[in-house]
């Protein structure tokens, strides 16, 4: 049965080789992040499959932070969190930078940007669909 303790692992290894990995229920194919114990759509509790996501997608929901909560933190306030729903159909905590926060708005495409160990989007001139 799936563990929650090494539940991340895929994604986390994924970021380290610049890669967006997802989990994908193993019996229906549900996209589902964070994996869960039990699939949302179907009820299944095997241990989730991962994929490649592209890292497209849309800006949910965002928010500007004046503080830094963790001493190493990368990125300097004011800072971009944000809520970014991947045309994957799963949604994701990320930060947002390049633009500057008055220039962003809901429905924005995204894309991510690998070199942290942490989410980092781009706004991106894709079509709005």
């Amino acid at each position: 049965m799936f563990t929650h303790r090494s539940s991340l692992a895929p994604h986390v290894d994924g970021l380290d080789r610049g890669e967006l990995m997802i989990s994908i229920c193993a019996a229906c194919a549900t996209p589902e992040f964070p994996p869960r114990t039990q699939c949302g759509s179907c009820g299944d509790t095997a241990t989730p499959n991962w994929r490649s996501s592209s890292g497209a997608g849309r800006l949910w929901s965002f928010a500007s932070f004046h503080k830094t909560y963790l001493p190493d933190f990368h990125l300097r306030t004011p800072y971009v969190v944000a809520v970014i729903e991947l045309d994957d159909g799963v949604r994701l905590y990320g930060n947002v930078t390049g633009t500057p926060m008055s220039e962003l708005h809901v429905g924005q495409p995204v894309q991510c940007q690998f070199g942290t160990a942490h989410l980092v989007f781009t706004t991106s001139d894709r079509e709005a669909s």
